[in-house]
């Protein structure tokens, strides 16, 4: 009976070793941590609870306005933009900052056409350009990391109006004493007629917002 064998040779097993070594190699590269790995995460938690705070807190608006958060007063745009933001992200005398005075930030949303495709982010404010900001200056040099948040709000708010009408009570015509028809009392307008009423339905807008933070 013929013998038989596997014939191993000392290339084979140089050649087999080299290929190991070389997938242990991509392995170990793929699964080491990029460079400022944890400070990425680090802004990238910075900038989540900033954007959360804006979006779900606020003040009280004087003149009986209606609450509103921080961020739907950003996105009305009513001036108080810097103020805000310095405020809640930076700090000041009265509140802590979120984010450290070692980095910056920027406030954007995506603008979108009207067949919604993106054109581009649209920067609402940055503390690298803000004059009264203790970020003014700071540059994106090193890294950055951003959160993003959905926003419904009302641009304007509805408001309700009042009715023109005064359905009771209302007993149609009476004549007065000159003989003339008149309105019956308390009503003082046509049940019948048309009227405009001041209601006012509002505008509401979706937008995508990122906060950005980086150094």
């Amino acid at each position: 009976m013929r013998a038989r064998g596997f014939v191993f040779s000392l290339d084979a097993f140089v050649a087999f070793v080299l290929i190991m070594i070389t997938i242990n190699l991509l392995i170990f590269t793929i699964g080491t941590p990029k460079p400022y790995f944890s400070e990425l995460e680090s802004a990238h938690i910075l900038a989540h609870d900033t954007l959360q705070v804006l979006a779900t807190s606020g003040e009280a608006q004087s003149g009986g306005a209606p609450a509103q958060t921080y961020l739907e007063r950003i996105l009305r745009d009513d001036g108080s933009t810097p103020e805000i933001m310095r405020k809640v992200a930076g700090g000041n005398d009265s509140y802590r900052p979120i984010i450290p005075k070692g980095y910056g930030y920027r406030l954007e949303y995506l603008n979108l056409n009207n067949s919604g495709v993106s054109e581009d982010w649209v920067p609402l404010y940055d503390a690298g350009k803000d004059m009264e900001s203790d970020r003014y200056g700071r540059n994106y040099t090193k890294l950055q990391a951003s959160a993003t948040t959905f926003l419904s709000a009302y641009l304007f708010k509805p408001m309700p109006g009042e009715s023109p009408f005064c359905h009771a009570g209302c007993r149609g015509y009476e004549l007065n004493a000159s003989g003339e028809a008149v309105y019956a009392r308390p009503c003082d307008t046509t049940p019948c007629n048309i009227t405009t009423s001041d209601f006012r339905i509002g505008k509401n807008t979706v937008r995508i917002v990122r906060l950005a933070v980086y150094t």
